[in-house]
């Protein structure tokens, strides 16, 4: 899966991850190490934890792992 996340005035960061599994009759997504996709990156981005995504309601919400907690939640257009 790819992931984009553009942080206002900071930069523009493109992720890779492969999907490892689907749970929860479809309603979690399990993805291994988010990795940067360099040429496509500002210089700010990193490599990221396996984590996961969750459908919530009216969106995604994404969880990135136990060390952290909740992350980001991802609306649907």
């Amino acid at each position: 899966m790819t992931l984009i996340a553009d942080v206002q005035g900071t930069g523009h960061c493109e992720y890779t991850a492969k999907l490892t599994s689907v749970a929860d009759g479809g309603q979690r997504i399990n993805v291994g190490t988010a990795t940067v996709d360099k040429a496509r990156s500002t210089g700010m981005c990193r490599d990221g934890e396996p984590s996961f995504y969750t459908v919530a309601g009216s969106g995604i919400l994404h969880d990135v792992g136990p060390a952290h907690g909740s992350g980001y939640r991802y609306n649907r257009a």
